[in-house]
């Protein structure tokens, strides 16, 4: 199969690092890919030809079986490039909770336009793929029921990645004789990472590892030093591979208030990490109380006792999520998942001929 994905950049982010796992695997399966990306920022290195386009550009689509977008710019391309008698089948990846995403961004209001106006980018795809169940039935009420599927993430980790001496000396440091919670992500409101700086007065036994970088970062510091716990979080920044960190943690925590289909547990799942994570619909989709500990949200008791739990139940909880991992997130599951989509779009195409 000849397949082109379109991508906003290279970058090493959320949705291009879920088009960059999808491109390994078809690469490897045999199949002939090619990326095409708008914005010069390449962080990540694909097993194929990469091209860079814009708008203006013309798009070869009668050189492949079927193309695969992910993001506005592809969407907003596919939009204005492609050809009323166009016969391969396009299709889409929606990679968030658009109206709850943008409200961080941009406010209530104003997220409820830009929101629609990515929707709305969407019309010309004949497949739009979300990341849950649960997101088919956000999405129903605002786009075509016959146009919407799912496929869950995955995530492909080097397990010979690890920790640079300097790295691994500084976290150990840190850590001590401590519970270390570690947490890998962007840093900005959606993450909901206050909540474990305000459980930590607590937790006297317990430490906090952020990695990752972003405008929330001067707000959690300035919470930790007003609850007096400075000395017990760690801001590494933003790593490659930032997984890497997951090995000395005891437990992974994600507190997010919104969540497409979250990577970084997916990473903390598959290298069998405890897991403690906000009581929201897509977490509850994805993995049962026996594979993870949630709480509710803003409420710092529920999160104390979340904690203590997953600590207490640390082995049957880490054999559990990494099982789970293998049987219904691997990187097989994900790439077989997308094959069915791709080559039942061809076939669908092919009728209409």
């Amino acid at each position: 199969m000849r397949i082109a994905y379109i991508l906003s950049s290279l970058a090493n982010s959320g949705p291009i690092i879920v088009a960059y796992d999808l491109v390994q695997l078809m690469v490897k399966n045999g199949h002939e890919v090619e990326v095409f990306y708008f914005d010069n920022k390449i962080q990540l290195k694909f097993p194929c030809p990469v091209h860079q386009i814009s708008l203006k550009h013309k798009f070869p689509f009668d050189r492949f079986d079927i193309v695969h977008c992910h993001g506005l710019r592809p969407d907003l391309y596919i939009l204005l490039r492609k050809p009323l008698s166009c016969k391969i089948p396009i299709c889409t990846t929606i990679h968030s909770y658009m109206f709850e995403d943008h409200s961080y961004k941009y406010g209530k209001f104003l997220s409820k336009v830009t929101a629609r106006i990515v929707l709305a980018s969407t019309i010309r795809d004949d497949k739009i793929i979300l990341l849950s169940q649960n997101m088919m039935q956000y999405y129903g009420k605002y786009l075509p029921a016959s146009k919407l599927t799912y496929a869950y993430n995955t995530r492909i980790c080097d397990n010979s990645a690890s920790l640079s001496d300097s790295e691994r000396s500084c976290l150990l440091k840190f850590k001590g004789h401590s519970v270390l919670l570690c947490s890998v992500s962007r840093l900005n409101a959606r993450k909901g990472l206050h909540q474990i700086i305000r459980v930590l007065p607590f937790l006297e036994n317990c430490k906090f590892c952020i990695v990752g970088d972003g405008e929330e970062r001067w707000n959690l510091k300035t919470l930790a030093e007003d609850l007096g716990v400075s000395d017990r979080v760690l801001f590494v920044g933003a790593k490659p591979a930032g997984y890497r960190y997951l090995e000395y943690a005891d437990i992974f925590v994600m507190p997010s208030y919104s969540e497409g289909f979250p990577l970084a547990m997916l990473e903390a799942a598959s290298l069998g990490k405890v897991i403690v994570c906000s009581n929201i619909p897509v977490f509850r989709e994805l993995f049962t109380d026996k594979e993870v500990t949630t709480f509710e949200l803003d409420n710092t008791e529920s999160l104390q006792v979340a904690l203590l739990r997953a600590y207490k139940d640390r082995d049957s909880l880490s054999n559990n999520i990494r099982l789970k991992f293998n049987q219904s997130y691997s990187p097989v599951c994900f790439y077989d998942r997308h094959l069915d989509i791709y080559m039942n779009l061809i076939s669908d195409k092919k009728k209409l001929k």
